[in-house]
């Protein structure tokens, strides 16, 4: 058994790192016009090796690593020009969606029967900025314009189950969050989880209509109708029905599950807030979710948003562990192409962790194997990589 699952899991990864299906993929995105020793492939499988395994520091680190990888002595003014392409970002934007889709392996599940056990899929919705060069501020504007006047977000859709993305979407600082959710109708039968950033009635009303629960933190200054209210024990608060959530005063103390109504679009939008102090930011923080309260409670609801927070720890891989960071470059192209190959290295090692952990048997930390792959990547990569003996023919157009 353990046999076949390594066989699956190879050809997995022999699919994701195609030589053929690179090349052509470099051909089809117009990032390669004629033959070179630096192939789409090979500029690939470089990113992967450095990126995924050391601290790459700058763009000269990229020439060198190529130049050991493949053993060559590419000057740095050539390697140099294929990272500026414009296509080059186009190139690695679809390299990376490709490893997304391929390299999945799903290692978490439910208990039959137990909470969340209903939904085909647990999806985590946040997004992470951070800045850039000063100079690309009219290309990527950041919020802060005195402190970062350039800076890019990244809006990630993750599926909890597989700890594998469905989504990535590369904005500037300043676009709306808003506009990187998945479509409601795509989310059917599916519990999404998202911060506040991303609260909106009208696809809350959408995913009401498509069959889809959620959990997402709600913005402060919201006024709907109470319909309902109990505490957290179940019992009923009937001083609350009627009223303008404004108008209620809550105890910092226990948690309120209110049952509220906007309007929306003309029509009626129902769901239920759940109201808890947060002592860490002397604040009320807001639960908007349509989970039933017979079956999920107040505190349940709250164990499920807390969920969240798997997301964040992938953020903080790609910005620890696999270079998700500014270089010393004013070209959009080569800081676009940068993060999308951050993004492709640690999905790698994500998918070697799960190999390891569904092989093995034994819990594997996404986050150890992410801060050790530079002992084994390269190898693994050395193996992957199958060159002709006469490197200057390659006859696959470059």
């Amino acid at each position: 058994m353990e046999r076949e699952k390594v066989s699956t899991f190879a050809a997995k990864f022999k699919k994701a790192f195609s030589e053929g299906v690179l090349n052509e993929l470099g051909k089809a995105t117009r990032y390669c016009h004629r033959v070179r020793q630096l192939t789409p492939y090979r500029m690939v499988m470089t990113l992967m090796a450095l990126f995924a395994g050391t601290r790459v520091e700058s763009l000269a680190d990229l020439q060198r690593g190529f130049n050991a990888l493949f053993g060559y002595a590419m000057d740095y003014k050539p390697f140099y020009d294929q990272l500026a392409k414009r296509e080059f970002a186009v190139f690695m934007r679809e390299t990376a969606r490709g490893l997304l889709e391929t390299l999945v392996i799903r290692v978490l599940g439910v208990a039959p029967g137990g909470a969340f056990s209903e939904f085909r899929r647990i999806v985590i919705q946040d997004g992470s900025s951070f800045a850039i060069k000063d100079a690309l501020k009219e290309v990527f504007p950041g919020r802060f314009k005195k402190v970062k006047p350039a800076a890019v977000e990244l809006h990630a859709t993750l599926d909890l189950l597989d700890e594998s993305l469905s989504k990535v979407t590369l904005t500037a600082d300043t676009a709306s969050e808003r506009a990187a959710l998945p479509k409601a109708s795509s989310l059917g039968g599916c519990l999404l989880l998202a911060d506040r950033g991303y609260f909106d009635r009208d696809y809350l009303l959408e995913l009401t209509k498509a069959g889809a629960s959620f959990v997402i933190r709600a913005q402060k200054g919201l006024n709907p109708k109470v319909l309902e209210a109990f505490d957290a024990q179940g019992r009923w608060i009937p001083k609350f029905i009627g009223k303008p959530l404004k108008t209620l005063r809550f105890a910092k103390r226990g948690a309120v599950d209110l049952s509220v109504r906007w309007k929306v679009q003309g029509q009626s939008l129902e769901c239920r807030l759940i109201v808890t102090w947060n002592s860490s930011t002397k604040e009320f923080q807001y639960l908007a979710t349509n989970l039933p309260p017979e079956r999920y409670s107040v505190y349940e609801v709250a164990k499920a948003y807390h969920l969240r927070w798997q997301v964040e720890l992938l953020f903080k891989e790609w910005k620890s562990y696999a270079n998700l960071h500014a270089f010393d470059t004013q070209n959009p192209a080569i800081v676009e192409g940068l993060i999308w190959a951050a993004i492709g290295a640690a999905a790698l090692k994500r998918f070697l962790a799960h190999t390891a952990q569904v092989v093995a048997g034994v819990e594997t930390s996404t986050r150890k194997v992410a801060m050790c792959a530079v002992h084994f990547l390269h190898d693994i990569l050395r193996a992957l990589i199958s060159e002709i003996e006469n490197r200057f023919l390659d006859p696959i157009v470059a």
